[in-house]
């Protein structure tokens, strides 16, 4: 069969001053017409930079391969190497096409997710806007959009994360490629909806005999819905093969690693080892080291009474003519020195619980009952209760320092007047969680995403809270970091007496960490428990899908 991409020894480097940075090296591809290939590996690791190279979309980096075919049917080849402009422009968005990571960033704000694909499509077709709208359509049916008709003419904001992401794979199929590269294309949605829309993606791919690049560093993901696994780390080709095999029999340390490192409910208690805990590198090369497992300090939970409770809330989004519950008569308590999870699937209202927790947000009925803040003040609560976002990027200031933001934070509780101490205090929490002196100098932009999350944490724990509402704080991390920031929450609550209500969609993530258990659904607490009991004995059908989507 021939090939319709084959890549040899391609090389991608990018130039700093008057040094060189090689990013890539030695990256080559074979892969034929409705092929699922996909490529695994942690931030940084060229998996990104490799695909977007193929059709020049990274306009600074500095290509050189032996070869980059492209041969989209029997009778063309191109060399992407060295194709010219013009044509690369009828080849992108046309016959290789691309599905990104977020879909509020790749989709305009300004326009209509239907004026979007049907902009695409006139461009590469010779059709009329009739059957140009007819087509998107057909393909937000094809994509299970609720409403085709309601979806094309609605503006990205007004759609679910979920909606978007299926708006951007039918934009990616709208022009029929030959092949798509999709990067990171569900990262952040719930496993039954990534799972749902992986598919959806493969099958119309199958379907069209159009060859899909799937991205990720999630590799059970992968391993689901490919036949092939390429395994990168540091620019470099680490192993690939067929995905059962590289999954179940890996050679390679770092894949060996990636699979060690992840939560799983039987590692409950244990700490999850890291990739510099388990390989270390050796004249160039990474090799295994030996690994001790060590456990946690188990924590007494005293159940006889409650330090917060929340009591029959209730919250009711309207938007135009139509009126939604998102949260729905929800009631739990929270015990000192417990970690409590709120799983669900994207949209099901966990995060509207927590902004009226925090007070972000005003319930419709309900009431919030915190005892320590008989006064119900607003900076006596923020004192006690403190929250950690899913994306510390957007929820840092951008403009100041490290050292800058958590000294902002101990000067307006007034927690240490001189500015000495205050400087004292801001290394004591860096040292804390796993960051130095000298990083109190660095803005958030010279942090990589594990560290702004290490920084977020700090931030929080400034305030000396009881509380600390974690709201997908790991779900956008690699396996590697994000084990990393799960030992620290682990290490921080068992030192500082702390109690966490953690928000995920992660199952594999909230058994391992969490002692009890709450699923929503529709803005429903459908079934609450202890972790081991939910897991063993769950009683919904809903919590029985959710864990068959686990890794144990």
């Amino acid at each position: 069969m021939r090939s319709l991409l084959k890549v040899e020894n391609l090389s991608v480097s990018f130039q700093q001053g008057n040094k060189l940075n090689t990013v890539v090296q030695n990256f080559s591809i074979d892969l034929k017409p409705g092929e699922i290939c996909g490529i695994v590996g942690e931030s940084g690791s060229g998996k990104s930079v490799s695909c977007m190279s193929l059709t020049h979309l990274i306009k600074n980096a500095i290509t050189k391969a032996d070869k980059i075919l492209f041969s989209p049917d029997s009778d063309s080849e191109y060399n992407l190497l060295n194709t010219e402009e013009e044509r690369l422009r009828a080849i992108r968005g046309n016959q290789i096409s691309y599905v990104f990571q977020e879909p509020m960033t790749a989709l305009h704000p300004l326009f209509t997710c239907g004026e979007q694909l049907m902009e695409g499509i006139l461009i590469h077709q010779k059709i009329s806007k009739v059957e140009a709208r007819k087509k998107v359509i057909e393909l937000f049916g094809e994509m299970s959009l609720p409403d085709p008709e309601i979806a094309f003419g609605s503006y990205p904001h007004e759609l679910s994360g979920g909606q978007r992401q299926r708006v951007m794979i039918a934009m990616a199929l709208s022009n029929n490629p030959n092949l798509i590269i999709a990067d990171e294309p569900t990262t952040a949605l719930d496993s039954i909806l990534q799972n749902e829309l992986t598919r959806k993606m493969v099958g119309s791919c199958k379907s069209r005999n159009a060859g899909l690049i799937l991205i990720s560093h999630d590799i059970n993901l992968i391993r689901e819905f490919t036949s092939n696994i390429m395994v990168m780390y540091k620019g470099r080709i680490m192993e690939s093969g067929e995905s059962v095999d590289v999954v179940t029999k890996p050679k390679s340390p770092y894949t060996k690693s990636l699979l060690l490192c992840q939560p799983t409910f039987s590692r409950k208690n244990h700490k999850l080892p890291t990739l510099p805990d388990l390989t270390e590198n050796r004249d160039g090369e990474l090799v295994e080291k030996l690994y001790t497992d060590s456990e946690f300090e188990t924590v007494q939970i005293d159940y006889s009474s409650s330090i917060l409770a929340v009591r029959n809330l209730t919250k009711t989004f309207i938007r135009g003519n139509t009126a939604r519950k998102v949260v729905d008569d929800v009631s739990f308590e929270m015990f000192k020195g417990e970690t409590l999870g709120l799983v669900g699937e994207s949209g099901c209202g966990k995060s509207t619980v927590s902004k009226i927790i925090m007070k972000m947000l005003k319930q419709d009925s309900g009431e919030i009952i915190y005892p320590k803040n008989e006064s119900n003040s607003t900076a006596g609560f923020a004192r006690q209760v403190q929250m950690i976002f899913q994306d510390p990027y957007s929820s840092l200031n951008p403009v100041l320092k490290a050292g800058e933001m958590l000294e902002e934070v101990l000067a307006v509780h007034n927690l240490i007047n001189t500015k000495s101490g205050r400087r004292e205090k801001v290394n004591s929490l860096l040292h804390e969680v796993g960051l130095s002196d000298l990083d109190a100098t660095k803005y958030p932009h010279q942090f990589s995403g594990g560290q702004r999350q290490r920084l977020s944490i700090a931030r929080a724990l400034a305030v000396d809270p009881e509380i600390i509402i974690c709201d997908e704080s790991v779900s956008a991390l690699d396996i590697s970091v994000q084990a990393q920031i799960l030992n620290l929450f682990n290490t921080l609550k068992i030192k500082r007496g702390l109690t966490y209500l953690f928000i995920s969609h992660d199952m594999n993530v909230v058994t391992y960490l969490c002692d009890r258990i709450m699923v929503m659904r529709n803005g429903k607490i459908i079934e609450q428990n202890k972790t081991g009991h939910l897991v063993h004995s769950p009683e919904s059908s809903y919590t029985k899908t959710l864990m068959a989507a686990m890794n144990d």
